[in-house]
């Protein structure tokens, strides 16, 4: 019987602390400046662009 209680204690004390770390990591992204999330996604939007451009080859070529 004590070792069942000293477990559920345990998992309560664990389940306690995980969320305490999800709820501070969420603090953290909110507080986060929203220009580097900005930077990403130009980031993405350009590689997408690139990904969509068809392959040219280095100079003397020209790919209008």
């Amino acid at each position: 019987m004590n070792t069942t209680l000293r477990k559920m204690v345990f998992m309560v004390a664990m389940a306690l602390v995980l969320l305490a770390g999800l709820f501070g990591w969420t603090i953290k992204m909110e507080a986060t400046h929203p220009f580097a999330v900005h930077q990403s996604s130009v980031h993405a939007g350009h590689t997408l662009s690139s990904i969509l451009k068809p392959y040219c080859p280095p100079p003397p070529y020209d790919c209008r």
